[in-house]
């Protein structure tokens, strides 16, 4: 479990990254408009035996552990270092966005989580933010599963504030924003919705100030909550957490 102490957002390395490995095959790639024929087909097999149907070349290709996926699968199968997938009866559908775009908004939003989490963390304290890396939770209540990923403060006696970023299977792609129990947010990314309606992808610069926007919306909802899940914490004995 990755964590923090106050003061360290990015740890920096003192080694450059290695140079991304590629594949290269025979295949047409599925980028739109990409016009590359060496591309190789996407490693994912789902737990119902099913084959992601795409191909990618070299500069659209995501290879994790040596096997070329697409961004969706690729991300999957980066952000649960494949602990979560041994078993082929927990493998997401193919056609299943849900847990890629977890994945994806979290990554969007950890560096200004981090960062204000690290400011509950009190001065001689233990106090440490850990983050939670990308799971599936099935509700007790029954019901689809949910995929969520997060961070949280927490010391000895316990967690202080954990705040989550999830989607329901059911409700893909609704991303929702949670503050402890309580959910304070929730929103179908804006570049989703575009597709779904039909209309063609924004300019670059406005589609990044577009999803910025989608970003900070979700995150100023969090603050107050986040504050107050702190203000509650500390008020209360260790044992009451």
């Amino acid at each position: 479990m990755p964590f923090w102490k106050k003061g360290d957002v990015s740890p920096a390395s003192p080694m450059a990254p290695a140079p991304l490995p590629v594949l290269r095959g025979y295949l047409p790639c599925s980028e739109q408009g990409c016009p590359n024929h060496d591309g190789v087909a996407c490693a994912y097999v789902d737990r119902r035996g099913q084959v992601c149907p795409t191909a990618w070349c070299p500069a659209h290709q995501v290879v994790v552990d040596g096997e070329a996926f697409c961004r969706r699968h690729g991300r999957l199968s980066s952000a649960t270092g494949g602990d979560e997938f041994q078993m082929d009866s927990l493998r997401p559908d193919v056609n299943n966005r849900s847990p890629s775009l977890v994945d994806y908004v979290a990554d969007a939003l950890e560096p200004r989580v981090v960062a204000h989490l690290q400011r509950f963390c009190r001065p001689g304290s233990n106090d440490q933010v850990a983050e939670e890396r990308l799971r599936w939770i099935r509700p007790p209540g029954g019901g689809g599963r949910r995929w969520d990923r997060g961070w949280k403060v927490y010391d000895h006696t316990g967690v202080i504030v954990k705040v989550t970023i999830e989607v329901e299977e059911s409700r893909d792609p609704e991303v929702g924003l949670r503050v402890g129990l309580i959910t304070v947010a929730q929103a179908i990314p804006p570049w989703i919705d575009r597709r779904r309606r039909g209309l063609p992808p924004l300019p670059p610069d406005e589609d990044a100030r577009v999803r910025e926007s989608f970003y900070s919306g979700l995150w100023t909802a969090a603050l107050p909550y986040i504050e107050e899940e702190v203000r509650l914490a500390h008020s209360q004995p260790w044992s009451a957490r």
